[in-house]
């Protein structure tokens, strides 16, 4: 019945969903830079989370920070000093890099920032003890990532491609690309369900903050699959004071999950 009611206003919001030949390849970045452009709904979405990593830091421009999964992203215009990097050489994109082998000395990076990215990561466990290594003491890492809640699994589960299993692994069962191969679950099994467990295999690291938020924002922008119908800054306004009624019930109906830990020793 939800399923069908959701259908039913996908077909007044979002238009034909986008096909992608190649997802994985760079040609699809530049794609999605353009999409970036013209939605204005989806920039607005990126402008909140980088205002949110930019709050969460203080001195920037004197700090070594690492943005991971950079692609058709643009964090410069908020935090200039950021070095970006991805796993595929992109244009515009510092640094080419694994996630699981992190190219820098041990303790040389003050903060690492994540947007939708670890649960693109095949292997989170060593990808975590890289980020250990490589940050210096009071060290940060920022993550922005799908939450599972009651909402949010009807949406990740019914309308998009990639995987949403919460009772997974924290290592993704099967090779794929960088954007294809994700269990968008990957945030709550390490930092909701088996968070005892991440406190036992990373002591060094302390979860210091987390929260549930933007229920509907990515949904009406259509994100990269989708094209908005209503695609104004009036929506937009419409869109905040949405999320402003529901901001009450954002551990049941939030999309996205901020997370900041720290490095203790």
């Amino acid at each position: 019945m939800l399923k069908s009611v959701f259908n039913y206003i996908k077909k007044f919001v979002i238009s034909k969903k986008k096909v992608y030949d190649e997802l994985d390849s760079s040609a699809t970045n530049e794609t999605n830079k353009v999409i970036l452009n013209k939605n204005l709904i989806l920039k607005n979405f990126y402008n909140d989370c980088y205002q949110i990593f930019k709050g969460e830091i203080e001195n920037s421009d004197q700090l070594k920070i690492l943005e991971i999964g950079s692609g058709a992203g643009f964090i410069k215009k908020f935090i200039p000093h950021v070095i970006t990097s991805e796993i595929i050489e992109l244009e515009g994109v510092d640094l080419t890099i694994n996630a699981e082998r992190l190219p820098f000395p041990d303790k040389s990076l003050d903060v690492i920032i994540l947007l939708n990215v670890i649960h693109h990561i095949p292997n989170s466990e060593k990808f975590l003890s890289e980020c250990h290594r490589v940050l210096k003491y009071d060290g940060q890492i920022l993550l922005i990532e799908p939450a599972n809640t009651w909402f949010s699994r009807i949406i990740y589960k019914n309308f998009h491609h990639e995987d949403f299993d919460e009772n997974g692994g924290w290592h993704l069962k099967k090779n794929g690309g960088r954007l294809s191969n994700a269990n968008q679950a990957i945030p709550y099994i390490i930092f909701e369900r088996d968070l005892k467990i991440f406190k036992e295999k990373f002591p060094g690291f302390n979860l210091i903050k987390k929260y549930k938020f933007k229920p509907v924002h990515y949904v009406f922008s259509g994100g990269f699959s989708y094209k908005p119908i209503f695609n104004s800054q009036l929506f937009l306004k419409i869109i905040r004071i949405i999320e402003f009624i529901l901001y009450p019930f954002n551990n049941f109906l939030g999309l996205f999950m901020f997370i900041k830990i720290k490095k203790i020793k």
